[in-house]
């Protein structure tokens, strides 16, 4: 199952040209696909295409279809009874991005999910203003989505659950090298935040499913620069913190070097650390019932260290990138599972007309 949330982030100032600076018919198309494996015994295989086009009108549409085949007998698999499991997530979205007036955009879009016992349905708004002559931007953009959680095999299992959130986001030129972008995100969530499949025995032997919160008011801070050294090279640092009512609190940094290897080549190196602090109802164990009581490792107290490569070539039509990143993982209070590594690779065309 993912739980998914729709926002438009608009965090690079000139990550895309404006739609009133294309032309009519410009467009590309993008397949992608990616491998994810690692030793806790899951596997996914996400397979990507997208495009987007531009109209007559000042208008550009995007489409993209996804679809994730994830296979996995990991310990939370195993701790529900299920030795092993299989499924597909289909995800199927458009967006449109209209041009108000020489320096406004607004963006409307539309997501559906969907895989054997989860639902979902994400509409998105987003309105985005230049500022100072494009050196500056500011975007708003506000997400819904509504999920339909179900459990394998039980019909009369029926849950609800409804993500909202707003991105307030600002960039700015710093000179002719630097750009800088500022985002404050805040999501709430009311309804079902659990598993179905996990249940919890206390020390007792009582047994009972997984009882978190049914609200949830998420906080997060990301500030970013991108520098340019010379005429090659641009350095890419951002620093995320997040905060929210069940207790966790978690930062992120980031670190990426670009380097144009030649006329058509550039490579990528990044790094990233995360550490998070669990839930205030979190436990290992519970030597009693509680009203609030999970053992998932996701709300445990752990550190993330991640370290990949991307090369990446750009023709006149035609662009191709593969990437590779490490991940390992340290749990600090989760107990059947002090750690794990993965391996996230990538391969991706796109054709530009």
């Amino acid at each position: 199952m993912r739980l998914q949330l729709i926002l438009v982030l608009a965090l690079a100032h000139a990550a895309h040209a404006q739609v009133r600076d294309q032309a009519t018919g410009d467009g590309d198309v993008r397949a992608t696909f990616g491998l994810y494996a690692d030793d806790d015994r899951t596997q996914v295989v996400t397979t990507d295409v997208a495009g987007r086009v531009k109209l007559p009108a000042p208008v550009v549409v995007e489409a993209h279809a996804l679809v994730d085949a994830v296979t996995s007998a990991s310990v939370d698999v195993i701790s529900a009874a299920t030795t092993r499991f299989s499924e597909d997530r289909v995800e199927l979205g458009s967006r449109a991005t209209v041009g108000i007036t020489h320096a406004t955009e607004a963006t409307v879009g539309y997501t559906h999910s969907g895989e054997n016992d989860w639902q979902s349905h994400a509409v998105e708004l987003g309105l985005a203003q230049d500022l100072a002559h494009k050196n500056a931007k500011v975007t708003l953009s506000y997400g819904f989505t509504h999920n339909d959680v179900g459990r394998a095999h039980d019909p009369t299992f029926e849950k609800l659950l409804d993500v909202q959130g707003v991105q307030l986001g600002l960039s700015q030129v710093l000179g002719k090298k630097t750009l800088a972008t500022l985002a404050y995100t805040f999501s709430y969530a009311s309804g079902y935040q659990g598993s179905p499949y996990r249940f919890i025995t206390t020390a007792a032997g009582f047994a009972a499913p997984e009882s978190p919160p049914e609200t949830r008011a998420r906080h997060a801070l990301t500030a970013r620069v991108l520098h340019t050294v010379g005429r090659a090279t641009v350095v890419d640092a951002s620093y995320r913190i997040y905060l929210d009512d069940w207790g966790v609190l978690s930062h992120t940094g980031e670190l990426a070097w670009t380097r144009e290897l030649a006329t058509a080549w550039s490579l990528r190196v990044r790094g990233r650390g995360y550490h998070q602090r669990h839930a205030a109802f979190y436990r290992e164990t519970y030597a009693m019932p509680m009203r609030y009581m999970t053992v998932d490792r996701e709300l445990s107290t752990f550190t993330d260290a991640m370290a990949g490569v991307r090369l990446g070539w750009t023709g006149e039509t035609f662009e191709v990138e593969a990437k590779a990143d490490a991940i390992l993982y340290e749990f600090a209070d989760y107990a059947r599972l002090r750690g794990r590594v993965a391996i996230v690779s990538g391969l991706g065309v796109t054709w530009r007309w």
